[in-house]
Formats: C-alpha cells, structure tokens, sequence
C-alpha cells in the first residue's frame, strides 16, 4: 500500500480525506495538522505521498518546500480550497508536483495521485 501523509488543520477536512484515500487503497501514515507537524511526520515516516493544505497554521507551502528539500523522495500534492493562480504557481514554485482542489470527485483524486505517482504533474490551467 502506497503511504500518504495528510496534513490539514480541520480535522473533519482530514477525516472526509482520510476516508476517501482509504477506499482508493491508499494507507495514511500520519495526520497532521500544521506545517510543522507535517515537516516532522514526513521526516519520521517517508511517504509516498504528502497531502498538504495550503492554507494551515506554519503555511502549506513553506511545508511543501522543506519537504521537497529534505524528503525528496516524498512526491508533494496540495489538496486546498484555493483556486487561486498565485497560490498554485507558488505551489510549483515550492516544489509540489500536484495541485488539487478539496472539492475533487474521488475518481479525479484517484486519477491526479496516479499520475504524480508516476512521475507526472497535476496543476490547473
């Protein structure tokens, strides 16, 4: 089972995803709710996978960055409310090869973590 690290700072937010990710066959390793908490867990548990919010206490993208620069072998999907450009540009910017909006249907996340697990990049036009 591919490991994922979700990492948001509502956990019912969590908990839709969570459940979501399971159904797909994914396995959380590790539920966070702040940047920090989201650079330690990555760190301690190496996933596959890092789900981050943009917009959590510590800033998304600066976990995004850290990540990427410390964990690189961790592929980095924001999932967000967020359709802004400026936030998805400074997604790429950080390092983050996906960049989802919570409201995806669940065969659209199961198909944008596919393709960022094989190496490729989902990011709005």
């Amino acid at each position: 089972m591919t490991a994922v690290l979700l990492a948001d700072d509502h956990p019912t937010v969590r908990a839709e995803i969570r459940a979501d990710l399971e159904e797909l066959g994914y396995r959380i390793c590790a539920e966070v709710g702040d940047a920090d908490a989201a650079l330690a867990a990555a760190l301690r548990e190496r996933p596959a996978l890092c789900l981050l919010d943009v917009r959590m206490p510590g800033d998304g993208l600066v976990a995004a960055r850290a990540i990427v620069a410390r964990v690189p072998e961790t592929r980095v999907v924001m999932l967000t409310v967020s359709s802004d450009r400026s936030d998805v540009d400074a997604a790429v910017e950080a390092g983050a090869v996906g960049y989802v909006l919570k409201d995806v249907e669940t065969t659209a996340l199961a198909s944008a973590l596919a393709t960022v697990l094989d190496g490729g990049i989902v990011v709005p036009r």
